[in-house]
């Protein structure tokens, strides 16, 4: 008896502090006892593309709206267990991770050293096909996905044309898609380009990226040179991702060193060139490797 007036108990307080809440002060609303407040709504408005000279109350007031309407079908959602299944765990987690690693690299970025002149300099003359010398390609491109056997893909080593790269493909039984397209030297990188021009202008280049792979030929191009205060702007940028991608993998590292990680063995990673197991079996390869 004395459970159960307890229990009676609490579920009226939870609902007399669920009544409790106003929207007031930094509470915009309040939907069935769930406050939204100013940060989520800023938080909101940071996702959205907000355009120049906008009215700021109903912007403020239309991202509330979507705010709201998502906590009801999420309600709605928790009413019927959702939030119990397996499903739901699995990706929650992910997203959380992602969110805690973005916020670890932003927060790293701030302390992150400014680039000084000379290095700035050095960068972009070592680069040239991101500043003075970029351009712009037109390409004859083939698309096809990653095959599930990557090694298939040395099937193309030797293909000096477009044509013996479909008469590869149709071959393999790969379906693939071919059609103009543009490559920026920018985006590709400096050694990538070295690497592109390189090239006979008739032989396709290689390339896997995002779950496909593309085969090229340059077919046009575009001299679009980034000079000035826009080269000095992107070259800053540039240092300072790479600033933080080496604090990022020296955290890691150091997670990793004091980590305590257990693998089933089908799922063991190989093992490093330069760790005990991996020296064995380089020893044991050049043990039985003819003289």
């Amino acid at each position: 008896m004395r459970a159960s007036l307890k229990l009676s108990l609490l579920a009226c307080l939870t609902v007399l502090a669920a009544c409790d809440k106003e929207a007031t002060g930094q509470v915009a609303a309040v939907v069935n006892g769930e406050e939204i407040t100013l940060q989520e709504i800023n938080t909101e408005l940071e996702a959205m593309s907000v355009p120049e000279g906008a009215d700021k109350t109903m912007i403020q007031k239309a991202a509330l709206q979507r705010i709201i309407d998502r906590r009801l079908l999420a309600q709605a959602a928790r009413e019927e267990g959702l939030d119990q299944t397996p499903e739901f765990v699995t990706r929650s987690r992910q997203m959380e991770e992602g969110l805690l690693v973005q916020i670890l690299g932003r927060n790293a970025s701030r302390s992150a050293d400014v680039p000084d002149q000379a290095e700035i300099s050095a960068y972009i003359e070592e680069n040239p096909a991101l500043f003075a010398d970029r351009t712009v390609y037109t390409i004859d491109r083939i698309q096809f996905p990653m095959p599930a056997d990557p090694e298939q893909l040395k099937a193309f080593e030797d293909d000096e044309t477009m044509e013996a790269v479909v008469a590869q493909l149709r071959e393999l039984g790969i379906e693939f898609t071919r059609e103009p397209g543009r490559l920026d030297s920018a985006q590709v990188g400096q050694e990538a380009m070295n690497a592109i021009v390189a090239l006979p202008r008739t032989e396709p280049f290689i390339f896997p990226e995002g779950g496909m792979v593309t085969a090229a030929v340059i077919t046009g191009e575009a001299r679009q040179p980034t000079s000035g205060d826009q080269a000095q702007a992107a070259a800053v940028q540039v240092l300072q991702n790479q600033g933080l991608m080496t604090v990022l993998q020296r955290r890691l590292k150091a997670a990793r060193d004091q980590a305590e990680i257990e693998y089933q063995d089908d799922f063991r990673p190989p093992a490093s060139p330069g760790s005990a197991s991996g020296n064995a079996a380089t020893a044991e390869g050049r043990a039985k490797a003819p003289s």
